[in-house]
């Protein structure tokens, strides 16, 4: 955990398991820079678009219990689609191929008027017909998740799924007093630059959701037995239905291991979040940082079936050096 140690590197908290077993569980950086109030091992991290997997499981729970299916078209539950969305179905939504093209950046005062302003845009594809990573689509999922149950998003998930597996350190919305505050320091920088406020309450669905590794950790177990999920729909949410994307998670292959997986991050807040799990393996690796910061490393992933180079966050940079020092035995920086 060298990597952990510099302060223009890792700002976070990086945990590795096998199966039951904790290989690594290490918090680096600081919480609050302005404060030197360092990071904990229980320091609580917005998820971002990790929520997208809760979301998705949430879903999964309404369709076990009947009260959805996922070939429903949307319109059955957001009547103020524009008529050219009505063939919009649940899974388009989830698998992210229902053409919906993000309002990125757009002024909004609630996860509705984001919803709303992206689809007031012309459509990438007719549903079904292509792939589009799309926050709105999930932002739709949240409101049929509203409109079957009667909760709000953030309560539904509350009682479903964090008290089920007792995330007792997990929650929706802002972030709490002892939350990471989001930082950016870039390779090279002399010091900390405060990040933007984060707005997760704006971004149900798609990225409202905090947590921590522990947390996390409990989560992740959950997905690979019958704690939450029967296994067919498990298997459901972790087939590849084009473009290497499930439900809510990205599925490709590393280091010879099928890999399930999925990032969050929003840049000018600071935050970012990995999780990867090998389930040949048996290996869970998950990374909640409050750097977003570059380094001078490049990095090449494979998202959508392309392989994708770009410079590398630290925390990025330390999961590439811990999976490496796993599966080969040497480190790549």
């Amino acid at each position: 955990m060298s990597h952990a140690a510099s302060s223009e590197a890792f700002s976070g908290v990086i945990l590795v398991a096998r199966g039951d077993k904790v290989l690594l569980r290490q918090a680096g950086g600081l919480a609050d820079p302005a404060r030197a109030i360092p990071n904990t091992v229980d320091t609580p991290f917005p998820l971002e678009s990790l929520t997208k997997q809760f979301t998705a499981a949430a879903i999964l729970l309404l369709a076990k219990d009947h009260k959805i299916t996922l070939d429903d078209p949307i319109e059955k539950y957001y009547q103020t689609l524009p008529p050219t969305w009505n063939n919009i179905t649940i899974k388009q939504l989830l698998t992210h191929s229902a053409g919906i093209v993000d309002c990125n950046p757009c002024k909004i005062s609630s996860y509705r008027d984001y919803i709303d302003l992206s689809l007031a845009k012309p459509s990438a594809f007719p549903p079904g017909e292509g792939m589009l990573y799309s926050n709105a689509g999930y932002g739709l999922l949240a409101a049929v998740i509203e409109r079957v149950t009667g909760q709000n998003y953030g309560q539904f998930i509350e009682t479903n799924i964090f008290m089920p597996l007792h995330m007792a350190h997990s929650g929706s919305g802002v972030l709490p007093a002892n939350g990471a505050l989001g930082y950016i320091q870039n390779a090279g920088d002399t010091g900390w630059r405060a990040g933007q406020r984060a707005y997760l309450e704006f971004h149900t669905g798609f990225g409202n959701l905090y947590s921590t590794v522990d947390d996390m950790l409990l989560w992740v177990r959950a997905l690979q037995n019958d704690t939450l999920l029967p296994r067919a729909l498990r298997d459901a949410m972790f087939t590849d239905y084009g473009h290497q994307y499930g439900f809510g998670v990205r599925i490709s292959e590393k280091f010879g291991q099928r890999e399930i997986w999925h990032t969050g991050a929003d840049a000018g807040a600071g935050y970012g979040a990995i999780e990867e799990l090998f389930p040949e393996e048996g290996l869970t690796v998950i990374a909640l940082f409050n750097n977003s910061g570059l380094t001078k490393n490049p990095v090449t992933l494979t998202v959508e079936g392309k392989a994708v180079t770009f410079r590398s966050t630290p925390a990025r940079a330390l999961v590439e050096d811990l999976e490496s020092l796993y599966f080969t035995g040497k480190q790549p920086h």
